[in-house]
């Protein structure tokens, strides 16, 4: 039977289920495209973000990232740069026919009716001017000429399997240009797609309009939403209007980088044998940090926003990692003249400016004097860095500009590479520090410094020192220092060793004695090879107002890192020594205590019988419901706890904070609480750990601050 309309009946594309078209698949289907903005991070970045495509595109529509990645296939092999292909994208590629426009208007009017929430919001006008667009595309969709032939074949019941629509073809192509719908898409695939959205019309008939929006919230906790979203994500958000565009670009652009890249096809083994010419594409590079420069000093409305900036020489590194004499990463002096002038440029523009990453670069006397003059600097890092010997010696005789503004001081030498140990020059550079860390990696042993270095430092302003794994040459000419300069360690009071090598107790003596009245509140040792009481009876008999200590031992010299081990004595032997502290809040150690060890909880456990849940027995101890019974190191607090009566906290190290457990008291009856956690979130601890144990190479930091 034949049954020939002038339209397709509405309530054949209100069905309930999808009808047996021809094809069996849908626009959906076929294509399989992302239905929502939130699928796929876009395809975006900014100058310094480390891709030198500088491109433009931000996908703040349904499918427009499939659609650019789709022209980008297309122009694969295309002479094209990125900043064309933008363009292409923005100008040329939206008159393209493409299925991308009706499923946008699709999914854009499901999402009116289901509640979805987009970059764009749902509101009322809107919502009009897209339903004027669906209310003309549904009545030329359901105008075209089709006719429904059933099947000529019976089920076993008799009745025909199903249908299929035959549509008139030359009013098909004429629909199918004015809405821009490319010739491989067939009419069964458009009609199955306008079915579900009809369906969701006929369940939801009411649009969801939005009550409250994302910008009625107060500015503090938008702000706050965008300082932790993905810097993606931010860059979103910036799109969508000018009050989140102002407080989006605060955080986007508060990280720059500036890379002096090495192009990753040039590898730095065999380079000499290599195709490319190395000084040409060296010259390449150079113009894109160049430009990217020239970037921030045209864009001063994005270079007053930086707040850190990363500076990484790639050249170098491959010339490190080149071990011979004809070594074709070597570049002029010419060429790192003006990369330094560049630097400087940036630093110009970058005006407020408060954290400095210098990696791998020389600290010439241009770029120090540049560093100086940014008066909102606090905090430098230098990783593997190297000043030149003519800058040294003018540091000796305090010939360069200081910047005295600096208080933070960070500083990674690699033994490996003997030029990295000219950055304890860095000291003189920065007299005023508040914060100071050095970090030494690599196993050999550097050559000891000029006398001058010591005797021109002063570091009358250090409150938090941190040293890691260095060189014990250094470090005993560095106590030494401190032992002959009380002035130094006047406001001292953070102090962090951490060696993967164990330490003798008698060199930690050694070392306690040099930081004799210091006033610590703050202790942090990791390393130490014998931890006997002696040492613990000097610490508390020498800094009885410490607040939080950690002790980490190691167990012989296959250990390196902060792992639970057996210490020499029992726990509750060391808690005598406690009763000396007047203050003590935190203790941290690696005491390591089996799980097959016979503690408290098992013990009562056994002497109970074990007995199991469905046994009407009481036992006489209160077990966390979290907890099994062999995971109760934190009874091992109580002694701890009875000497010391101001302790707040006991952790367990390994690696990180294995188990810490919060000490109270009942106010009534004096008895102790203990509150365990054993792989604690920082959201556990009432306190920030990171002030008196912190697992990083250096110390949280602070703002300058002057002593008289």
């Amino acid at each position: 039977m034949v049954s020939s309309i002038g339209g397709v009946d509405p309530n054949l594309l209100l069905s309930d289920a999808d009808s047996p078209v021809e094809g069996g698949t849908s626009l959906y289907d076929l294509d399989s495209p992302a239905s929502n903005l939130y699928s796929s991070y876009p395809n975006f970045c900014y100058p310094g973000s480390g891709d030198n495509t500088f491109s433009s595109c931000l996908f703040t529509t349904l499918y427009e990232e499939d659609e650019f990645r789709e022209l980008c296939c297309r122009m694969e092999g295309s002479p094209m740069t990125s900043p064309e292909i933008d363009r292409s994208f923005h100008d040329v590629y939206p008159t393209r026919p493409t299925i991308y426009h009706v499923l946008r208007m699709f999914d854009s009017i499901r999402g009116f009716h289901q509640g979805y929430l987009d970059l764009s919001g749902r509101h009322p006008d809107r919502y009009y001017a897209l339903q004027s667009q669906w209310n003309r595309y549904l009545s030329h969709f359901l105008n075209l000429e089709t006719e429904i032939l059933t099947c000529e074949e019976l089920n076993a019941i008799g009745i025909p399997n199903g249908y299929h629509v035959v549509h008139d073809t030359r009013h098909w192509r004429l629909f199918q240009t004015k809405w821009r719908i490319p010739h491989s898409t067939s009419y069964a695939q458009l009609l199955k797609c306008t079915q579900r959205v009809l369906r969701e019309i006929k369940r939801r008939p009411v649009p969801n309009f939005q009550k409250i929006r994302l910008t009625d919230l107060p500015a503090e906790v938008l702000d706050n939403i965008v300082k932790f979203a993905p810097t993606p994500h931010a860059k979103l958000l910036a799109c969508t209007c000018r009050l989140l565009n102002e407080i989006s670009q605060r955080h986007i652009f508060r990280s720059w980088q500036m890379k002096l890249q090495v192009p990753s096809e040039i590898s730095p083994f065999n380079a000499e044998y290599s195709s490319f010419n190395l000084p040409t594409v060296a010259e390449y590079c150079r113009k894109d940090l160049v430009k990217n420069a020239d970037f921030l000093a045209k864009t001063p409305h994005i270079s007053h926003r930086i707040r850190k900036l990363v500076v990484f020489d790639e050249w170098w590194v491959r010339r490190r990692a080149h071990p011979h004499e004809n070594n074709p990463f070597v570049l002029g002096m010419d060429f790192y003249k003006s990369v330094n002038q560049t630097l400087g440029l940036a630093l110009r523009c970058a005006s407020k400016l408060s954290t400095l990453v210098l990696q791998n670069l020389e600290l010439s006397l241009e770029l120090c004097r540049r560093i100086s003059e940014i008066s909102t600097l606090h905090t430098l890092d230098l990783h593997l860095c190297r000043i030149p010997r003519s800058v040294r010696k003018r540091l000796a005789v305090d010939s360069v500009p200081l910047s005295s503004q600096i208080s933070n001081l960070h500083i990674y030498m690699d033994s490996g590479f003997q030029e990295t140990h000219s950055q304890w020059y860095s000291l003189l550079l920065c007299p005023q520090i508040r914060t100071l860390s050095v970090v030494q990696f690599g196993e050999g042993a550097f050559p000891t410094l000029d006398t001058s270095i010591w005797v021109k430092c002063r570091l009358t302003a250090l409150e938090r020192f941190s040293l890691d794994n260095v060189d014990y040459g250094d470090l005993v000419e560095l106590m030494q220092f401190l032992g002959n300069n009380k002035t130094s360690i006047a406001h001292l009071t953070h102090f962090k060793l951490h060696m993967d090598w164990g330490i003798p107790d008698s060199e930690v003596l050694t070392l306690l004695l040099a930081l004799e009245g210091a006033p610590l509140e703050v202790l942090v040792l990791e390393g130490l090879a014998e931890a006997e009481f002696a040492l613990f009876a000097r610490i508390a008999s020498q800094y009885p107002d410490l607040v939080a200590l950690t002790l980490i031992r190691r167990q012989n010299h296959n250990q390196h890192q902060n792992k639970l081990v057996i210490w020499p004595h029992a726990s509750w032997e060391y808690a005598s020594y406690l009763r000396g502290f007047k203050v003590l809040r935190h203790f941290c150690w690696n005491f390591l205590t089996e799980y097959w060890d016979a503690t408290p909880t098992l013990l009562l456990a056994f002497e109970g019988g074990f007995p199991s849940p469905s046994e009407n027995r009481v036992l006489e101890y209160d077990p966390s419901d979290d907890l099994p019974y062999f995971l109760d190191s934190h009874w091992m607090a109580l002694p701890f706890a009875a000497y010391c009566p101001t302790l707040l906290s006991f952790s367990l190290m390994d690696r990180t904070i294995d188990m810490a457990c919060c000490i109270t008291r009942d106010l009534k009856n004096g008895r102790t609480i203990l509150t365990p956690k054993y792989y604690p979130l920082h959201s556990f601890n009432s306190w920030d750990s990171k002030q008196w144990n912190t697992t990083s190479f250096h110390w949280p930091l602070l703002l300058p601050c002057k002593y008289s």
